[in-house]
């Protein structure tokens, strides 16, 4: 059900107006932004400003919007609720039909299509120069496409160990040997009861024993879509691993979901789960008395995992009048305060390279156990590819996971699919 939040225009009707000027029933703002001009290239208008803004957290995003408001009380923002992963392809439909946002979220691997698509306007130089400076430079690279910056990182993030320490223990796991001698006592499968639960069939959240072996998408750099690499023997090996991972957690992929994985963990019922900072809201809401720390060792190896930058972008299809002001509300999105407001609303990590003024963000103790996997990880591809990488993977871990495919039965397939899905695209491996 779509939200919204009206903060009306902070200006009264004009009562006298100009004789040679017919009133026409709008109401007109005269604003003047001073130094502001240089950064979003806001100089006066007298036009009414009304942005609408899509964000995936209504709770968070209102106290963002009221914040910004304080400051411009002459500029109309409204909020609607869209999934970050979901906008992209709303905006396809909604924007040239004149319905879509003035700001859309969406992650660092749907850059290239926003762009292919003509959906997401360049920086303005000015402000890209500052946020270069304000931001963390692997967070900017994300969004940065031929040397212009579309739209702006305002959360990174990327997945650990969450701990249960009621039923795990006071201090995580260091390796996974533990893990599967923990099982050996833990597991009962007449009551449901697993060691670890977790998205098994997901490729972002899986990709780590893949990575820990070599295994790298489109090339050294993934950057080359004739290379999925989904037949090389660091995936073989890889999803060997990934098999024996049954033994924490046995029930058949069709019956794993978030309702089953971690959803159990966040209610206080699963020792162990893998997944990211999105988490820790809702299961510090349920009380549960847990930690995070980087995902332990495999026979001494550190996976590695992906990471994702999340993105605000300013959208091509907002009006002039609105577009400046939508750079400034991006601009105070990211700046020391709009991170403070993330912070405290969605307990998430900003981009920002300075995080020494927001409170309690530095010495947050579960953000850390994200931030200690941190360099142990690799950002998602940026090659518009990446979307059909996703299905190919998803479907060879529950080949392997379910036994239907042996393994190598499992990466053929998955290059067929990938090459099904290329020529779909028009494109070739050959």
């Amino acid at each position: 059900m779509k939200k919204y939040i009206f903060l009306a225009v902070a200006a009264l009707l004009i009562l006298a107006l100009s004789a040679c000027r017919p009133y026409d029933g709008r109401t007109e703002v005269e604003i003047d932004l001073g130094d502001t001009v240089e950064f979003y290239g806001i100089e006066k208008t007298t036009e009414i400003v009304d942005l609408l803004i899509w964000l995936d957290n209504e709770e968070w995003s209102h106290e963002l919007i009221r914040a910004f408001t304080a400051k411009h009380g002459n500029v109309g923002v409204r909020f609607e609720q869209m999934g970050n992963v979901a906008s992209r392809t709303h905006m396809q439909l909604d924007g040239p039909a004149g319905f879509g946002a003035d700001i859309f979220a969406f992650p660092h691997d749907h850059v290239s299509w926003a762009i292919n698509d003509g959906m997401i306007e360049p920086v303005p130089p000015l402000l890209q120069e500052k946020w270069e400076r304000e931001l963390v430079e692997s967070a900017v690279g994300t969004i940065t496409h031929n040397g212009r910056m579309h739209g702006v990182p305002f959360q990174i993030e990327n997945i650990a160990l969450f701990y249960n320490k009621d039923l795990w223990g006071p201090t995580p796991p260091q390796t996974f040997e533990e893990i599967f001698e923990f099982a050996r006592t833990y597991n009962n499968p007449a009551t449901n009861d697993w060691t670890m639960a977790w998205e098994a069939w997901n490729p972002y959240h899986n990709f780590l024993w893949l990575a820990m072996e070599g295994f790298r998408p489109f090339g050294p750099n993934m950057d080359d879509f004739r290379q999925p690499n989904f037949d090389s023997p660091e995936v073989a090996r890889g999803l060997e691993f990934f098999l024996q991972l049954r033994q924490l957690f046995d029930l058949p992929m069709a019956d794993i979901n978030s309702l089953t994985s971690e959803e159990r963990f966040r209610l206080g019922e699963i020792p162990l789960t893998i997944t990211g900072p999105w988490a820790i809201n809702a299961t510090l809401d349920n009380n549960v008395n847990f930690g995070v720390a980087r995902i332990p060792t495999v026979n001494g190896v550190q996976p590695i995992a992906f990471s994702g930058t999340m993105i605000a972008g300013v959208s091509s299809f907002s009006s002039p009048i609105n577009r400046p002001w939508a750079y400034a509300f991006l601009d105070f999105m990211v700046s020391e305060e709009g991170a403070r407001i993330q912070f405290e609303g969605i307990h998430t990590m900003t981009a920002r390279r300075d995080i020494s003024g927001i409170p309690g963000l530095r010495d947050d103790p579960l953000l850390g156990g994200i931030a200690a996997q941190t360099p142990y990880t690799v950002p998602m591809p940026l090659i518009p590819q990446v979307h059909q990488m996703w299905g190919p993977m998803e479907e060879m871990f529950s080949f392997v996971w379910d036994r239907e495919l042996t393994i190598p039965e499992a990466q053929q397939r998955a290059m067929e699919t990938y090459r099904s899905l290329l020529a779909v695209g028009g494109l070739s491996m050959d």
